[in-house]
């Protein structure tokens, strides 16, 4: 369906439309859209009974990653808004002097300024003494208070000043990329007590992010291998659920392409031509400027050894990349597609590598199910997004996995990779099924107690 979306805003939407066949003599068939006589109604008065079932409901859906923030609302085809996961907080360098110490400490907390998203990356930039705050690192909510007060305000501007939506009116989903164990279940408690104590929600559905990426693509079952900005995980999914112990991850991921960018860059500048690396760096800072970088010039390649032999047959366009003040720089063969290489262990054996996680994963699981997770590999995440990668990983996965399944590697390559895990999550936020697995307002007042144990039933 396509419905006029809000404030104005056309959005694609989707809801479910459920169908059920009950028949109790031969097999009923349904004939299609024109309406039966009377005479069939009759006749099909119990055997058949037909039901639809269309979930209305908003949900606000809301995905943190390590570098992004997604969030939008359920039914809708991509995130209302993105933005940097990123808090700066400014203060005034004195207070004023006059009046006695309480009036002087209460003018100092009132000239500091909290700055998020795009506008804090600005701000970081602008002033040196601004202190800069990333709640969500290698994709786990660092549990200090700092932390904790940073990621909580982003989540209040976000309801307040992005999708200005008054919070005790609408459940939430919210993608987490930790799989449940003992290692979430503090973040999850804390986030649980945040989401109904001062954010006021109706409900709370906690997801986890591959999961979603899977469902995003019509599938129950596979390997997900994520890749974002601070991680990469492989992750096997059997009908809906995450299996945990079968779990690989690596703290290598897009973060890492761009130091390496940097490392690269730096040393080809030199300190003959600081200037325009600090230019490069700079537009490292811009939230755009990093994706576009590594979007423009990096790839993968799929023999990395025999591309690096061989001359460099690009076209001057796919060498050039545009600094903010204008300038044009010429990246180099080994630049474009040397970086990316840190997601395969850049040739060294002993390295973590994308290749090796999938490898773990799928060999730790059980015989009958490795043929589903290796027709299935879904890739998603913003690093995905690089060209080369899933021709590269499907290479090198079926050099490592027996030859039986090594021939059998699929890898599924979504449009929409991006953002897989937050359109799962709109998707799944717009059934019926939501309402049955979410934490509602008065599960959480009766389970206060113990709210660990409440999470730990009733997320996935």
């Amino acid at each position: 369906q396509r419905q006029a979306g809000r404030a104005g805003v056309q959005q694609t939407q989707w809801k479910p439309f459920r169908l059920r066949v009950f028949s109790t003599g031969a097999a009923a068939v349904a004939a299609g859209p024109p309406v039966p006589s009377a005479g069939t109604m009759a006749a099909l008065e119990g055997r058949m009974e037909l039901e639809c079932t269309m979930d209305e409901q908003d949900v606000i859906v809301l995905d943190s990653g390590s570098g992004y923030l997604k969030v939008g609302f359920s039914g809708e085809d991509a995130p209302r808004a993105v933005l940097p996961s990123v808090v700066t907080t400014t203060m005034a360098d004195e207070a004023r002097e006059d009046g006695d110490g309480a009036n002087a400490e209460l003018a100092a907390a009132l000239k500091k300024q909290a700055y998020y998203g795009d506008e804090a990356l600005r701000e970081a930039m602008m002033n040196a003494n601004a202190n800069v705050v990333r709640p969500v690192q290698r994709g786990c909510v660092f549990m200090s208070s700092q932390h904790k007060d940073a990621l909580e305000s982003l989540w209040d501007h976000t309801w307040r000043n992005v999708l200005g939506v008054e919070q005790e009116e609408l459940p939430v989903l919210i993608a987490d990329a930790q799989p449940l164990g003992q290692s979430a279940y503090a973040s999850r408690q804390w986030t649980a007590e945040v989401m109904f104590e001062k954010l006021k929600v109706k409900s709370l559905a906690i997801f986890n992010t591959a999961v979603l990426s899977l469902f995003s693509t019509g599938r129950t079952r596979g390997l997900v291998v994520e890749s974002g900005e601070g991680i990469t995980q492989a992750v096997p999914v059997f009908e809906g659920y995450a299996i945990p112990h079968a779990i690989f991850k690596m703290e290598v991921a897009g973060q890492d392409i761009t130091a390496k960018v940097q490392e690269m860059m730096k040393r080809d500048f030199g300190e003959s031509q600081a200037s325009s690396y600090r230019d490069m760096q700079a537009v490292l800072w811009i939230p755009l400027g990093c994706e576009a970088l590594k979007e423009k010039v990096c790839n993968v390649c799929v023999d990395y050894r025999m591309a690096m032999k061989g001359p460099d047959i690009d076209d001057e366009e796919a060498k050039s990349f545009e600094l903010p003040d204008g300038k044009i720089i010429k990246v180099s063969k080994e630049i474009r597609t040397g970086a990316p290489e840190v997601l395969f262990g850049s040739g060294d054996s002993k390295l973590p590598s994308m290749q090796k996680i999938c490898n773990e994963a799928i060999m730790t699981c059980d015989l009958d199910f490795r043929q589903d997770l290796v027709r299935s590999l879904v890739v998603a995440g913003g690093t995905s997004m690089l060209p080369g990668l899933a021709p590269r990983l499907k290479s090198e996965l079926a050099a490592a996995l027996p030859a039986e399944l090594g021939r059998q590697v699929e890898v599924c390559v979504d449009s929409q990779r991006r953002y897989a895990a937050w359109i799962g999550g709109s998707m799944f936020a717009s059934m019926s099924t939501f309402d049955q697995v979410a934490i509602t307002k008065q599960e959480y007042e009766e389970g206060k107690a113990d709210v660990r144990s409440l999470v730990a039933r009733k997320t996935f």
